[in-house]
């Protein structure tokens, strides 16, 4: 029962992990849209302040140049100048040709505007506007050459006042606020932004629709924190989230704000997620009812099959599965009956084939016994013996001895590489008590002495070498068997100065340990070649080069298995 709860359970458990990333993923990709969609707005209202700030600057910087340009007229210089001297009606006219001249300069502009110039020493007044009085109190209150915003007869406007190049005559420039407020009319249309114009201690400028409570709370906000010259802030106000972006105006030093209510923005992301979460509930129920449902018509079946599947481990071979009626395991369960009738006749037949491949293993070890090796030490021997030789008959016998004990043993199939070149060098030093006409040299890293490798792969490299490579060479004979461990490979290399072969020769022969043995492939190498590759797999293996001593050199390598299992 355990185990079908635990299949139970992995269903379930399965269905849930296939949700949940989806679930989080879509949350995740929620958030980038949200944040995408408010980076958009914040930079499309950004755009429109600045174009709107924009063309509000070039207007109030063709204003200021207004007043410099109408203070520098020459009928203005004849007004001052004929003062003193010239005829009431003379002066009279030159008043009006000042007057039609300034009309002339506010007519240019598309916005309300005054000029107005003032002569302190005679308290006189030429201006656009017939009703503007010499005030010397509002001359004082003025801070010359910045724009101010002043209210004066129940009316609210931008002043500049500047002194003129002329004694005594100062120039004033004057828009309405009708102008701001008509530019922010204009901006508001078909959007949802609610533009307005701000300075601290000052009442606000709005559009004529704005919603002035709304935007009293976005200036409470914005006063709690110094303003930087233009930036974008995220604001709660009535439980609801506003985007506020505000830019500061270089000419006014008012700053022009404009806020967005999130909500709207994200009124068709948060239906699509609502919608989501609850087709993502749907689905989990709906995966549920069907776990269920495979649970009645697939776990319990299965369970039999466990139950039946038990009974037959446990040696009840009689073990028979009733029919599901109206099922799909019928097939199965009638195969499980037929399989149960049959198991025994194949365990037996197993039996059998693993004591024929123990047989096969064994006459394969024997086989690598070479009796002309064995009858060509035990002729030295003799020969040793009838010469009295004590010390090499006893050498002989003893490396005999050893080399024997340990290619005789069949009970452990792996070995160390340490045993492996004690093998190798009693071989060695038999064959060179019998010839006496090569070298050999070993020089193996400490580090891997105690691998793992299969029995009797290196000695038959390295008879390879003698028996074919010194033994057709006349000249003196040097074997060199080292190794190395890189790249998760080791690799033990036998190198000798025998005859070689031919490229062509080595070619074919590293193609003869991939295919199939032949009547004419080599028993030994092929052998070796194919426990390599079939228990290491990949990169393991023989292969064979031209020895840098102008002989053979064969190449044993295989895969570091701990290596391997780390990098998976």
């Amino acid at each position: 029962m355990r185990i079908n709860m635990n299949t139970f359970g992995k269903v379930i458990t399965l269905i849930v992990s296939l949700l949940v990333p989806i679930i989080v993923l879509y949350g995740y990709s929620h958030q980038v849209s949200v944040d995408v969609v408010k980076q958009t707005v914040e930079d499309g209202n950004r755009n429109r302040l600045s174009f709107f700030m924009s063309q509000m600057e070039s207007m109030i910087e063709q204003l200021s140049r207004y007043s410099v340009v109408a203070s520098k007229d020459y009928s203005i210089t004849e007004y001052l100048n004929g003062r003193s001297h010239s005829s009431p009606i003379v002066q009279v006219q030159r008043q009006q040709r000042i007057s039609e001249m300034l009309n002339m300069q506010i007519a240019t502009s598309s916005w309300n505007n005054q000029l107005i110039l003032y002569m302190t020493d005679s308290r006189e007044i030429i201006s656009t506007d017939y009703s503007v009085a010499y005030s010397e109190s509002y001359l004082r209150g003025s801070e010359f050459r910045k724009w101010s915003h002043r209210a004066l007869d129940n009316q609210t406007f931008f002043s500049r006042i500047s002194e003129s190049d002329k004694p005594n005559l100062l120039v004033e420039v004057r828009f309405a606020d009708d102008n701001i407020e008509n530019m922010l009319n204009l901006l508001k249309q078909g959007g949802d932004t609610d533009p307005f114009l701000y300075q601290r201690g000052q009442e606000p400028l709005t559009s004529r629709s704005a919603n002035l409570p709304l935007v009293k709370g976005v200036i409470d906000q914005l006063e709690r924190t110094p303003l930087e010259k233009a930036a974008s802030r995220t604001i709660t106000l009535n439980g609801e989230q506003y985007v506020v972006n505000y830019i500061r105006s270089e000419s006014l030093g008012w700053y022009l704000v404009d806020y967005v209510p999130l909500e709207k923005i994200y009124s068709p992301i948060t239906v699509s997620r609502n919608l989501f979460y609850v087709i993502a509930g749907l689905l989990l129920l709906l995966s549920i009812l069907v776990t269920l449902l495979l649970y009645r018509h697939v776990q319990i079946p299965i369970r039999l099959l466990i139950r039946g599947v038990q009974r037959i481990k446990d040696g009840q071979y009689s073990a028979r599965l009733k029919k599901q009626p109206n099922n799909e395991f019928d097939f199965l369960f009638n195969s499980f009956n037929e399989m149960a009738e049959q198991i025994q006749d194949l365990i037996e037949k197993v039996y059998k084939e693993t004591l024929r491949s123990k047989e096969a293993t064994l006459k394969q070890l024997q086989a690598q016994i070479n009796p002309h090796f064995l009858y060509n030490c035990l002729f030295y021997i003799k020969s040793m013996a009838n010469l009295g030789e004590k010390e090499a008959v006893a050498a002989m016998a003893l490396n005999l001895g050893e080399y024997y004990r340990y290619a005789t043993r069949t009970e452990k199939q792996m070995t160390t590489l340490r045993e492996e070149l004690k093998l190798v060098e009693n071989y060695l030093i038999i064959q060179n008590l019998r010839m006496e006409r090569f070298h050999y040299e070993i020089d193996i890293p400490e580090a891997m002495l105690d691998l793992t490798i299969p029995r009797l792969v290196l000695q038959p490299l390295v008879e390879n070498a003698i028996v074919h490579g010194i033994e057709n060479s006349p000249a003196f004979g040097l074997i060199a068997i080292s190794g190395e461990s890189r790249d998760g490979l080791h690799r033990i290399i036998v190198d000798d100065n025998g005859s070689g072969i031919t490229e062509e020769g080595m070619c074919r022969l590293q193609k003869e340990m991939t295919m199939p043995m032949g009547e004419d492939t080599g028993c030994g190498l092929w052998n070796i070649h194919q426990r390599l590759s079939q228990m290491y797999e990949g990169r393991s293996g023989l292969s064979f080069s031209p020895s840098p001593m102008d002989g053979f050199r064969v190449v044993m390598a295989w895969e570091d298995r701990q290596n391997t299992h780390k990098e998976r």
